[in-house]
């Protein structure tokens, strides 16, 4: 169990970078022309989401997610429901790792062997999820302040190139209020918001629960600020459609920078941001799956992380045939077949079963 606490500084900027994170990427459905406005409106079923997390932990009278299980349903089905938080997470960071590695072939090593890249970048979240949350922690403060020069710097840069046109923003909600209201319902909040119910795991680690609420309420909203913003970028930058149709619209909007032909190809500068993002919350979610092997397995979750991480990194070049699949099973399948099962239907039928027992009088 962890005793060390974190600074509420760190547990901050440690939730922000994570809420990017491949966010940065496929924060918004592109098939929603008012993708902003989708960043917007769900912040406020987020945050509700984020208070619930923190009130079922209160109410189960627990530390963290897997004590919580474990006490509420029994020795049995809460070992097989840690179990299953394992898989959870592990699946989620291979397919982050996937992302990274399209985004990385993409843009900067187009003939490094795919398998080389995801044995360095396997190797890397491995130490840094050894180290624990200060080791991640500290590498927290300087990705977040990398992340905010960027878009200070793109929107500049953007903006002096005259690439920027907000007539692009028009016509708002042209196909009526319901398309955003579905995207917000079946993507945005599950992710990247909804993927915060890892930080349970260690919650011990964070702070008390207010405090834990608070920081978590206040990362949602400066990313919420984050995402909103990028979306607007890209959309004033390329225009609607061909948003849609762009496999990384932040990038290719960074290749839109042309300043008297010398500054030019910022789009390797992002694509270096977003690799320090996803290393980080790949070493998030790589923690929480050894945490919940070493609760499972009673061993020290140090044993677990590098043949964890190679096993990420190996699944994740076998998630799926190709990139295009990558993303519809990510923004279809994986929505509704693991991220609401996990993050909502679970921590529901908990939180029900520790009502039920409180009414009996059975201490948890």
């Amino acid at each position: 169990m962890i005793t060390t606490r974190l600074q509420p500084f760190h547990t901050f900027t440690i939730m922000f970078v994570f809420l990017l994170g491949t966010s940065l990427i496929f924060g918004t459905p592109r098939l929603v022309e008012d993708t902003w406005l989708v960043d917007l409106i769900s912040l406020v079923p987020s945050c509700a989401l984020l208070m619930f997390y923190t009130y079922l932990i209160v109410a189960g009278k627990s530390t963290d997610l897997y004590s919580l299980l474990y006490e509420t349903w029994g020795r049995f089905l809460g070992r097989l429901l840690i179990l299953g938080y394992t898989v959870y997470f592990l699946y989620i960071a291979s397919r982050n790792i996937r992302d990274m590695i399209e985004l990385i072939k993409t843009t900067l090593l187009a003939n490094t062997p795919e398998e080389l890249l995801i044995l360095l970048f396997s190797f890397l979240i491995a130490y840094a999820s050894s180290g624990g949350l200060p080791t991640i922690g500290r590498i927290a403060i300087p990705i977040s302040s990398m992340v905010i020069l960027f878009f200070v710097i793109l929107a500049v840069l953007l903006g002096v190139s005259g690439s920027v046109d907000t007539e692009r923003l028009l016509p708002l909600l042209s196909k009526g209020i319901s398309p955003v209201l579905n995207a917000t319902w079946n993507s945005t909040i599950w992710f990247p918001y909804g993927e915060i119910v890892v930080f349970l795991v260690f919650l011990n680690g964070l702070g008390e629960p207010r405090q834990f609420r608070k920081l978590g309420l206040a990362s949602m909203i400066c990313s919420c600020i984050v995402l909103t913003f990028s979306s607007l970028l890209q959309i004033c930058t390329l225009g609607k459609e061909n948003m849609r149709f762009s496999v990384f619209a932040l990038l290719d909007a960074a290749r839109q920078i042309n300043i008297a032909d010398f500054i030019t190809r910022m789009d390797a500068l992002v694509a270096f941001i977003i690799f320090f993002s996803v290393l980080l919350k790949c070493s998030i979610f790589l923690y929480a799956g050894t945490k919940g092997a070493a609760y499972v397995f009673k061993k020290s979750y140090t044993k677990f992380s590098l043949p964890c991480a190679i096993l990420i990194g190996g699944y994740s070049i076998l998630v799926t045939d190709n990139y295009a699949e990558h993303v519809e099973e990510g923004l279809k399948y994986v929505i509704f077949w693991l991220h609401i099962p996990m993050q909502l239907a679970i921590p529901v039928a908990t939180l029900l079963l520790v009502w039920i027992r409180n009414l009996k009088g059975e201490e948890l």
